[in-house]
């Protein structure tokens, strides 16, 4: 690589110039006048080498998708708002015991094992996001077995995400295949998403980092996959437990030979990291909706009503008080118990929706209050549990 440098013109000169001409010495008449002394200005820098394609007259095409920039891992200015957001990162696999598992259970080629790939990558993203400001908790710190059964396991990783009231839940993964072919980025949520919309909100965002970070050169037709279509009956464990919104992410393939040892290089699990960290970073950014009742504050008389505050994430932004809901008008949606409901009034200016209980309304009832923002951001959320009387 070669370096020159072009010195710059002399700002006076080009303020002098600017403003209409020289006295009538000249240039030479001023710059004598003006007793100037050339001084090092800053320069600019042209940049050549064999390994860098020219950045102005090389095709789109000449350049190579799978080649990494360097590592460097800023924080944006966007990921402010991750402050006091708090999101619980569970490292797949780890704790979980080998017992009576075959001898390549969840392992590369040459052994590498997914639990611990999960564990580096899940650290590197605690980092990025603390340094962003948000309240972080692992649901496993220590790649040390457990006696107890996947079942219990998974039981307990969404309990941590449900007693933090998590706003989000990223379980990190590496997916296995029988082809060592297989190398692709898949982003998986529960059900058929209207268990919790917002944890399709958040997987488009992160499933976007992660192609940006990783790089690969596969990809599946539809990258954003409901968990049934690995788990038919009931989906993962982890994804139907938790309440809020949760995601669970496979990134790419440890069985795949190359990226089995692209995944042994901690610089190659924080670019992932990284990735992951970007897509919740905006997809903060586009606001996290949420809802709470303002009236009455204990039980719920059948007949009477309730008043419940809408929050679009983005209105309450400029420190002036909350403005006007930017909530896209068609996707108000409230339910009781499966059942729609029609609302008694909304002021979108004060962001307060009163709807009426029904009559036969059971006690032990759940309401449901969702709406999208102006992004397209879903109540994170939106099941409320209501004792009716």
């Amino acid at each position: 690589m070669s370096l020159s440098t072009k010195p710059a013109f002399p700002l006076p000169v080009v303020l002098a110039v600017a403003a209409g001409g020289l006295a009538a010495g000249g240039l030479g008449g001023w710059l004598a006048a003006s007793n100037w002394q050339p001084r090092p200005e800053p320069s600019v820098v042209v940049v050549s080498s064999p390994d860098i394609p020219d950045p102005l007259s090389t095709a789109p095409r000449e350049y190579s998708w799978t080649t990494q920039p360097p590592p460097l891992f800023p924080i944006p200015p966007y990921a402010r708002y991750l402050r006091e957001l708090t999101i619980v990162i569970d490292p797949g696999h780890i704790g979980q015991s080998e017992k009576n598992r075959s001898a390549n259970w969840k392992r590369g080629p040459t052994g590498l094992r997914e639990a611990e790939v999960n564990l580096r990558v899940a650290n590197y993203l605690r980092e990025f996001l603390r340094d962003a400001g948000a309240k972080v908790v692992l649901t496993r710190e220590q790649d040390v077995p457990r006696d107890i059964s996947d079942k219990e396991d998974l039981a307990e990783r969404a309990e941590i995400a449900n007693r933090n009231r998590a706003d989000l839940l990223i379980s990190v993964h590496h997916n296995g295949a029988d082809s060592t072919e297989a190398n692709y980025s898949t982003v998986f949520y529960h059900g058929d998403g209207s268990k919790n919309p917002a944890s399709l909100s958040a997987a488009r965002y992160i499933l976007n980092g992660i192609n940006d970070a990783l790089r690969l050169e596969k990809l599946t037709e539809i990258p954003l996959w409901t968990d049934l279509q690995i788990e038919s009956r009931t989906g993962f464990g982890v994804l139907r437990r938790t309440e809020g919104p949760a995601v669970l992410c496979e990134s790419s393939f440890h069985t795949n030979p190359a990226e089995e040892q692209r995944l042994r290089d901690p610089v190659y699990n924080r670019r992932e990291a990284y990735g992951m960290f970007l897509g919740i970073a905006r997809w903060a950014q586009a606001g996290l909706p949420r809802v709470s009742v303002v009236e009455p504050t204990g039980a719920v008389s059948r007949g009477r009503s309730m008043t419940l505050q809408l929050d679009d994430g983005l209105s309450k932004r400029d420190g002036n008080g909350p403005r006007a809901l930017r909530v896209l008008g068609a996707s108000l949606r409230i339910e009781l118990d499966g059942r729609t409901l029609d609302y008694l009034s909304l002021n979108q200016k004060k962001g307060e929706l009163k709807i009426v209980i029904p009559a036969d309304a059971q006690r032990g009832a759940t309401l449901l209050v969702d709406f999208q923002n102006i992004f397209g951001q879903h109540v994170t959320y939106p099941r409320i549990p209501l004792s009716i009387e």
